[in-house]
């Protein structure tokens, strides 16, 4: 039986590495620098302004520090190809870590101008380094059946906080 198992894990690893010498997925990397390779900065343009609009926190007290719910009651975002505003239901469900810093995980529905809604979620981290101010980071995600707005769908994108008082905002770049 020992043996049946052994031959079949062979048998599988011999097939999977013809198969991608086969494909090319195994050939080595090429010699020469690729266009893509050869200009490897890290390139955004700008997306749009988001402004959230927040109600009282719920606290829950958890055994890895604590969990805020926050809810979103609205908002705007603003930028050269989307323009709108942040619909119920919206929230973020933020974890407070032991080092006093916070994970974000928030989920938005937005509404553009023209009635088109995009689903909009991110994960980030905040935290107040001793003697400054907040920074945050966030990493959003989008979801749209929208065919005007489906560009969205796969885009890469990373918000940078901007204070503004009192209210939670941030810019939005789009990764190219």
């Amino acid at each position: 039986m020992k043996i049946a198992i052994v031959r079949s894990r062979f048998a599988a690893a011999t097939f999977l590495a013809f198969l991608f010498a086969g494909t090319g997925f195994a050939t080595s990397p090429p010699s020469s620098p690729t266009p893509a390779a050869a200009d490897d900065k890290l390139q955004s343009e700008f997306l749009f302004d988001l402004v959230l609009e927040a109600q009282m926190p719920t606290n829950l007290a958890t055994a890895n520090g604590g969990r805020l719910i926050v809810p979103i009651s609205g908002g705007t975002f603003a930028g050269p190809r989307l323009k709108g505003t942040i619909i119920p239901p919206s929230g973020d469900w933020v974890m407070q870590r032991p080092d006093g810093s916070r994970v974000l995980d928030v989920r938005l529905l937005l509404q553009t101008d023209d009635g088109q809604k995009i689903y909009m979620s991110w994960r980030g981290i905040a935290y107040t380094p001793p003697g400054g101010t907040l920074w945050a980071r966030i990493v959003p995600m989008f979801e749209t059946s929208s065919e005007k707005n489906a560009w969205l769908n796969n885009v890469i994108a990373v918000g940078v906080y901007r204070p503004d008082l009192g209210k939670i905002a941030y810019r939005v770049y789009r990764i190219l």
